[in-house]
């Protein structure tokens, strides 16, 4: 849903709990907020509490998705509950040029800003990657497809097809339609006019491997074109990819290597033994691992054997595939590192 705009005055939530399940009881003092609601001039008349039922019927929680983490908000009042990583917190409006901002009082780290159906969420001075529902077109956005090949871009505001031979045909574009895990985009009209309509799926382009988090399908003078669209990073953020194999060999549970790929092109995790760090970057049709360095702690001769597998292979890395949306698989001349999302 669009974020509604903040407003000036606040509330106070006493308690919660948000599990789905469990009705809690909130204590909202009308038009103050925290400890200045206990806080009145000797003889002044006490603030009135209104006591409110929550649960999830009453107050249901909306879910985007910051690429693979989920976040689900609420609006209690004019306060939002944001749950991330089963942790809840009540975040309260904020200043803001545009959109809609909350901040969790006493903790600027954790914020909320709303525009428009996608939203900018920072838990605990982490940044998520850009939050939005399934299937939404996020731009700058681009689908592709071959036989014949075809590509369009979003902008926000336009649509541009670009065909061989052909100049590219810039329209203005819309949102036409949206779905539990998909959109539809309609841009310019009569013979000109063209239909991408997409859907959260695992989607490998047919020429260059390439992994997608969208199908796209196109329909365009009397035309309909299947291919892919969508930024592949989505795939790999907002997840901790636990590696299960290193060159066919199993990884015993408990030391095992994991992987993060965060906004802005960094990579971190852990070797089994140490913490890494570095930058990664996806190619047409694979991905570069750089600039990979690690603290020195001393481990076991196994694990430090691990570790010197691991990282050899790591910045190798020249090709990705996934196996399923859970299963990933990073290339490298010596073999692959096979990893499972957690």
């Amino acid at each position: 849903m669009p974020f509604k705009n903040a407003r000036s005055h606040s509330s106070t939530k006493e308690s919660t709990d948000h599990s789905f399940a469990l009705k809690i009881a909130i204590a909202l003092f009308v038009g103050v907020f925290g400890q200045a609601a206990f806080a009145t001039p000797a003889g002044a008349p006490q603030p009135a509490l209104r006591v409110t039922e929550i649960s999830q019927t009453t107050h249901p929680f909306e879910t985007l998705y910051c690429a693979r983490q989920p976040a689900q908000y609420r609006f209690l009042g004019d306060a939002l509950e944001l749950v991330v990583n089963n942790e809840s917190r009540i975040l309260m409006p904020a200043m803001a040029a545009s959109g809609a901002r909350y901040v969790a009082p006493g903790d600027p780290t954790t914020e909320f800003w709303g525009k428009g159906a996608l939203a900018n969420v920072t838990w605990s001075d982490q940044a998520l990657p850009v939050c939005a529902p399934a299937g939404t077109l996020i731009p700058p956005y681009k689908a592709s497809g071959n036989e014949p090949f075809w590509s369009l871009a979003f902008d926000g505001w336009d649509a541009t097809l670009t065909q061989p031979g052909k100049a590219p045909l810039t329209q203005n574009a819309q949102i036409s339609d949206t779905r539990t895990k998909g959109q539809t985009l309609v841009a310019g009209s009569g013979a000109n006019m063209l239909k991408l309509t997409v859907e959260e799926a695992l989607c490998v382009d047919t020429m260059s491997g390439m992994s997608y988090p969208q199908h796209a399908e196109l329909q365009y003078q009397s035309n309909t074109w299947q291919g892919c669209g969508g930024d592949p990073n989505r795939l790999l953020q907002g997840v901790t990819w636990r590696v299960a194999q290193l060159n066919g060999h199993e990884i015993n549970a408990q030391t095992r290597p994991e992987i993060h790929f965060m906004p802005n092109n960094r990579i971190a995790g852990s070797t089994g033994c140490n913490r890494f760090f570095g930058e990664y970057a996806l190619t047409g049709e694979g991905m570069q691992i750089k600039g990979l360095g690690s603290t020195r702690m001393a481990c076991s001769e196994k694990l430090m054997t691990q570790e010197h597998t691991f990282l050899g292979q790591l910045k190798d890395v020249n090709g990705i595939s996934f196996d399923t949306v859970d299963t990933l698989i990073l290339n490298t001349p010596e073999g692959e590192i096979r990893a499972t999302a957690n």
